[in-house]
């Protein structure tokens, strides 16, 4: 039953003998026998073929079952390249688009500094799709925030509790609250409350992330409705958005360096960073894997590196908070 057991998992994945075929560059009649022979060994149909291609009673018990053997031979190797001293490996880290220009380049230049025979492959794609790459072994883990976790075979690490801010450029504030300008800014500072906003367009994020989510429940505890005037799902689109005087936005703490840079440029208006009053949700951001994993040293030392770029993120998000 164990040869060959990838060929069942990426049939599972694929629903489609042919496009499985060539995920697995074999031919579509080799699959097909293989998977006819594993079917009259054990007398039972893995696959209902009609009305559509889809897993039976079975084939969900076989999936679980070679699930379960892929992760015990992940931890086999994992724990025996430990004692190679060579130190060689894989590693499959997922993170959102837009956390990826933030540490990724400096996270793979020191990484592979360490260890430079350690292959780390990034995958940037959502949080729901990354947890899935989690439980069907493709991804080792991932950094993400964790108010959606959707299964029980998921363990995370905290790595920074992240605050959410009101970001509004200078000539926003001028426009829509001329009569305080510029002395409404230090009292933003302490702490800006949104019901002043609701005049005020933004763009927010998308209704299914973690950002807004955190938002809309903190608007709806507080009888708020903002003037939302687009969605986006890209951070840096929003400060850009921000800096050229069209909307306000928001911004977690770890996207903070995207809104100072842009100040840092003098090429755009102003942008204010403003605590958000009674606003007491965080965004816990996590390292996510599978909790039935085991890794090697090297992945443990890729970890505490995140960690480590993340402690200056979190000692500026402090700063600011303490104006509150």
């Amino acid at each position: 039953m164990i040869n060959n057991y990838k060929y069942f998992l990426v049939l599972s994945e694929e629903l489609n003998i042919s496009n499985a075929a060539k995920r697995l560059f074999i031919s579509h009649q080799c699959l097909s026998k293989y998977l006819k022979g594993l079917e009259q060994r054990y007398d039972v149909s893995f696959f209902e073929r009609k009305p559509k291609f889809v897993l039976t009673a079975a084939g969900k018990i076989m999936l679980d079952t070679l699930r379960q053997i892929e992760l015990s031979e992940q931890n086999l190797e994992n724990q025996l390249s430990d004692l190679k001293e060579d130190r060689t490996g894989t590693i499959h880290l997922g993170i959102t688009e837009g956390r990826y220009p933030i540490l990724v380049p400096k996270l793979l230049k020191e990484f592979h500094s360490l260890y430079p025979k350690v292959e780390l492959t990034i995958h940037r794609t959502t949080s729901p799709q990354m947890q899935k790459m989690v439980l069907n072994h493709s991804l080792d883990l991932f950094l993400s925030g964790v108010s959606n976790l959707a299964s029980q075979q998921l363990k995370y690490e905290t790595i920074l509790n992240e605050h959410m801010y009101l970001v509004i450029s200078d000539n926003l504030l001028k426009q829509y609250f001329p009569n305080d300008f510029p002395a409404c800014k230090e009292t933003f500072a302490k702490g800006a409350d949104l019901r002043l906003f609701q005049h005020v367009p933004f763009v927010l994020n998308e209704k299914n992330f973690n950002s807004r989510i955190l938002l809309d429940r903190h608007l709806s505890e507080c009888g708020i409705s903002l003037n939302c005037i687009n969605e986006l799902t890209q951070p840096d689109i929003h400060h850009l958005l921000c800096a050229e005087d069209y909307a306000a936005s928001f911004c977690l703490t770890m996207y903070l360096s995207g809104v100072n840079q842009l100040n840092q440029s003098k090429k755009y208006s102003y942008l204010n960073v403003f605590p958000i009053a009674n606003f007491t949700s965080v965004n816990p951001l996590a390292l996510i894997y599978n909790k039935n994993k085991i890794f090697p040293a090297y992945t443990q030392d890729l970890k505490n590196i995140i960690k480590r770029f993340c402690s200056p993120i979190a000692h500026f998000s402090h700063e600011l908070q303490g104006n509150i």
